[in-house]
């Protein structure tokens, strides 16, 4: 049997990223339904690393750069309002963050991306490159054989499971609805907006955000849009649970309110949507870590899972208008820049009108880097 729902607003996605542009929509006082795929979704979510990270973003589009740095600045708020609100406490750290460099060889190209990127921001940008012996100074822990690292006093970390229960909590608590095991399989334009078909459910809608993660793409395809993303898989070791031994956070490695340690990572572009892990790729990442943290000899893992990325050609979110009112929201950082898309990106949605720090986040700038390749 078919149900015909109705709302102002349809957000297509049940992720991280979804909910954070839908509770802040609520929070404008919109009436709106999350349409979720389910857990047959490529979800991001059930893998994130949880870091709320500035470091090294807006190398390949430089207004990243300072769009990051404005997200991780009001992260705090997000994160008051969200224990305030719902009880949950998401478990943010913003100690300052750290980047580790094995060899010579990775630290030289670190440095050059870092100072890409600080070239990006008008004003102070802090950071530092740091030598084995600097590093050992800030985290005694670290190997000896480690060649160094870069240093940002901007970075942190939350516990990306907390926030995205805390989101779901805060969306229903404002009077959200919520559509499981949903997939768009239609979406046809009305003198209203949109109707949204997903065989046991029709949705008509006046506005309709896409923000499916890799999902977006089949969905811009059924606007006749060419949404750019591509799944990158990470693969991750988790540990027993061990004593807190550094307060800084780690690309490589963090510390969980549970007391685990997640150990990481991978980047692998030829993965497509398989997310198995691989015993090729764990074996570098335990070396790694064993290089990086000569402890965890004595730590045993207890198990070790793949996840997808949603990747953008330049690596940054895209935002954009890509039907009259249709929204497309897409970013592989959905936990770092969860508070400007409660805020910004929601408010953007609700009244039509993109700001200018979010302007060049369009679809637009392919184009152009297709027409200058051509």
């Amino acid at each position: 049997m078919n149900t015909s729902h109705k709302a102002e607003i349809a957000v297509i996605g049940g992720g991280t990223v979804a909910l954070s542009v839908a509770t802040g929509l609520m929070r404008l006082g919109r009436q709106v339904v999350v349409i979720d795929e389910g857990d047959g979704a490529s979800r991001a979510s059930r893998g994130n690393f949880g870091l709320v990270w500035v470091q090294g973003k807006g190398d390949m589009l430089p207004l990243y750069t300072p769009w990051a740095m404005g997200a991780v600045e009001i992260w705090p708020d997000l994160a008051e309002w969200l224990q305030d609100f719902t009880g949950i406490d998401v478990a943010l750290e913003q100690p300052g963050g750290l980047f580790l460099c094995r060899s010579e060889e990775d630290l030289a190209l670190r440095a050059k991306k870092m100072a890409t990127v600080a070239q990006n921001v008008r004003g102070a940008y802090s950071y530092s490159m740091l030598d084995n012996k600097a590093l050992r100074e800030l985290v005694p822990q670290i190997g000896p054989d480690v060649a160094g690292g870069s240093y940002s006093p901007y970075d942190g970390q939350a516990d990306p499971l907390r926030l995205f229960h805390a989101l779901h909590r805060a969306f229903g608590k404002l009077g959200g609805s919520y559509l499981p095991g949903a997939g768009v399989k239609a979406i046809t334009a009305t003198a209203r907006g949109y109707r949204l078909e997903t065989g046991c459910d029709s949705i008509e809608a006046e506005r309709i955000v896409l923000a499916a993660g890799l999902g977006n793409a089949d969905l811009g395809r059924m606007l006749g849009v060419d949404i750019p993303v591509k799944p990158v898989r990470g693969q991750i070791l988790v540990t027993e649970r061990v004593p807190k031994v550094f307060d800084l956070v780690m690309e490589q490695a963090r510390h969980t309110p549970d007391g685990t340690m997640l150990i990481g990572g991978s980047w692998e572009e030829d993965s497509g949507h398989d997310t198995a892990t691989s015993q090729e790729v764990t074996r570098r990442i335990a070396s790694d870590a064993l290089a990086f943290f000569p402890f965890l000899k004595r730590v045993n893992v207890l198990r070790s899972w793949g996840a997808l990325r949603i990747i953008s050609p330049d690596a940054s979110p895209i935002y954009d208008e890509v039907a009259p009112d249709a929204f497309l929201v897409t970013c592989h950082s959905g936990v770092s820049l969860a508070a400007v898309h409660l805020e910004t990106v929601a408010d953007w949605v609700d009244k039509g009108e993109i700001p200018a720090q979010m302007a060049d986040f369009g679809l637009r700038r392919f184009h152009r880097a297709k027409a200058a390749a051509s």
